[in-house]
């Protein structure tokens, strides 16, 4: 890896790091954070929306020297398959069958079993008697993913400030947060994540 540049003493601005949304976007923005987290150009602030909020809570949930540890985990716990020894890509691909048709099969597979400890489809019995969740999937494993890899102390301590976005899947209305406030463990899961 190419040595990060020195970060000059009389450099006083505030370094700000933004993640967006975008499912797969985040696994890159993991691999953006270590190498600033090697450099003298650490963030002050990080800020996200969707899958970078959950990737700037990891961040700022976490003490220095845990954020790229922390990150990794998530980013090996939620692509790793539960079903499967193997990715299904690698057994395609190793049956000679053309690479862009690995990558269909996975992402059906996603589509029908969802992700271990991140999301999965909802039973049929969620919509039964009544009942219309506001998402396809369920995302409760998400929460306690987030539980088990997140200090929520650590971000109400503003040692870093955190602010994350969220759209609602009902009200496509977009909700801000900020360090300024006080967070806590996420109460429910996030539908339509």
């Amino acid at each position: 890896m190419k040595q990060a540049a020195l970060r000059p003493e009389s450099y006083t601005k505030k370094v700000a790091l933004v993640l967006q949304g975008g499912g797969a976007l985040g696994s890159y923005q993991a691999g953006v954070y270590e190498a600033l987290a090697s450099s003298d150009y650490k963030p002050d602030w990080v800020a996200g929306i969707s899958i970078g909020a959950i990737n700037a809570a990891l961040i700022a949930g976490n003490s220095p020297e845990m954020r790229v540890e922390k990150l990794r985990e998530f980013w090996r716990t939620i692509t790793t398959s539960a079903i499967w020894p193997v990715r299904i890509s690698d057994l395609v691909n190793g049956a000679g069958l053309p690479f862009d048709l690995g990558k269909q099969i996975s992402a059906m597979h996603a589509l029908m079993f969802g992700q271990s400890d991140f999301f999965a489809p909802r039973k049929p019995t969620d919509w039964w008697f009544g009942h219309t969740p506001t998402s396809y999937y369920d995302t409760s494993s998400l929460k306690s993913t987030l539980e088990r890899l997140v200090d929520f102390d650590r971000i109400n301590s503003r040692e870093i400030r955190f602010s994350v976005g969220a759209v609602s899947s009902i009200t496509r209305a977009v909700a801000i947060s900020s360090s300024r406030w006080t967070f806590s463990r996420p109460a429910a899961p996030c539908p339509g994540i």
